[in-house]
């Protein structure tokens, strides 16, 4: 969860440094496959009645290769900037709902494990960057 007072915002602004589980902002592994907890940098500032989060995220992400099908894990960072209204009823501010969503979509369904990857061999089954084909 990552949550912050209204009141705790100063003219200077507020730093977030968090780490935390994916079950910390709402995800499971059937949405994300992840392999390292989630690393949250946030600079939150307070313009007028706007509340303006510059995020950055960083995980280690589980994948299986659209060629090869070799599993295999990528490190992203990614930044994002959200932006919310201040109203006389609102004290704080929830982060991680909006995180989620942000990295579901950022999350590619199909990914190569290498650009060169050469994939599988339709005939024998090998794998072409480990194996030469035997099929004849």
């Amino acid at each position: 969860m990552i949550k912050f007072s209204v009141r705790d915002i100063t003219s200077k602004g507020l730093e977030i440094n968090q780490t935390i589980p994916m079950e910390g902002i709402g995800l499971s592994s059937e949405e994300i496959d992840l392999r390292s907890p989630i690393t949250v940098k946030a600079n939150i500032e307070r313009v007028d009645n706007t509340i303006i989060a510059h995020t950055k995220i960083s995980a280690d992400y589980g994948y299986m290769c659209a060629r090869c099908l070799e599993d295999f894990h990528d490190r992203h960072e990614d930044e994002y900037h959200f932006d919310f209204e201040v109203t006389p009823d609102r004290q704080d501010i929830e982060l991680g709902e909006e995180i989620r969503q942000e990295m579901i979509m950022a999350n590619l369904p199909r990914i190569l494990c290498k650009s060169d990857c050469k994939g599988i061999c339709f005939g024998c089954g090998v794998n072409l960057n480990h194996e030469k084909c035997k099929c004849k």
